[in-house]
């Protein structure tokens, strides 16, 4: 069963890639808005193993429209790489994750758990979680300045903000009778969290980390677009929408690759929650 849903999987993808490949060499729109397969694969290729592109003047012609590589040039020589951007947003991801996620957990049990915690706290959650992550940069760098913290802080508080409501329905949720029997029968307060609590609000944390990685990407990437000079989000505006902040220049086939890219990390960071979670919840089932 496994291995047919992996096959079918795989048949998706390699459908929706020959019918991209189909439409995009077809003539129906221009290159300009839509790369052609093999221009994305050209790009890809230079900015993983770091080739040059063709010289200034020296250009490709795709269904009779130029296609020039200066902006992979430009990236190129700044020492911007596909890898290297890639495993900078990862890393912003992660900490972000490793930061949030116990902050967010932390208040959604106390919330859950304390009826007088929750009363006081959640006005305060309601209110702070509609303010958007992005909002916070120009803030965080009236305090701290122009460095790595107005990238990560806003990370971090879009897990955190995430993870407090599986925290606090999983606690919240817990039977009353499971705590009434393990205090009868003389659980302490440790004993309680670890064997009562933890495993019955297992399943909505685990649910809630796979949609965190999703924020946390979300989150970063939009930071890099912003205010980064490297990342993700730096490799797709620096290289694919603008070249200097006076002229406005386009080579979709850098954001296209940019995209697949960070389309790719997300599956992957996903799949690894997936598995965690199926691992660590196999009680449920």
């Amino acid at each position: 069963m496994t291995t047919q849903r992996a096959l079918l999987g795989l048949a998706s993808l390699a459908t929706m890639v020959v019918a991209y490949t189909v439409v995009s060499n077809s003539g129906l729109l221009r290159p300009e808005v839509l790369p052609p397969t093999q221009q994305i694969v050209e790009a890809f290729t230079q900015l993983v193993t770091g080739g040059r592109p063709p010289p200034a003047g020296e250009e490709h012609v795709h269904m009779g429209h130029p296609v020039s590589s200066e902006h992979v040039g430009t990236l190129l020589q700044q020492g911007v790489t596909l890898q290297a951007s890639l495993a900078v947003s990862v890393a912003r991801v992660l900490f972000g994750l490793a930061v949030g996620l116990p902050l967010g957990i932390l208040m959604g049990a106390l919330m859950g758990w304390s009826r007088r915690a929750d009363d006081y706290l959640h006005p305060i959650y309601v209110l702070l979680r509609s303010v958007p992550p992005l909002a916070l940069i120009t803030y965080v760098m009236l305090w701290l300045g122009h460095s790595e913290a107005h990238r990560l802080i806003p990370v971090v508080y879009a897990v955190a903000a995430t993870m407090v409501i599986p925290a606090y329905h999983g606690v919240r949720d817990l039977a009353g009778t499971y705590a009434i029997a393990a205090r009868s029968l003389g659980a302490g307060s440790w004993l309680l969290i670890r064997k009562i609590l933890l495993p019955a609000a297992s399943p909505a944390l685990l649910g809630g980390l796979r949609y965190a990685v999703v924020i946390a990407w979300m989150t970063t990437v939009g930071a890099e677009m912003l205010m980064s000079e490297n990342g993700m989000g730096n490799l797709v505006v620096g290289g694919g929408l603008w070249s200097s902040r006076l002229q406005t220049k386009a080579d979709p086939a850098v954001v296209m690759v940019g995209i697949v890219a960070l389309a790719a990390a997300g599956w992957a960071m996903d799949a690894l929650a997936r598995i965690l979670a199926t691992r660590l919840t196999r009680w449920t089932r």
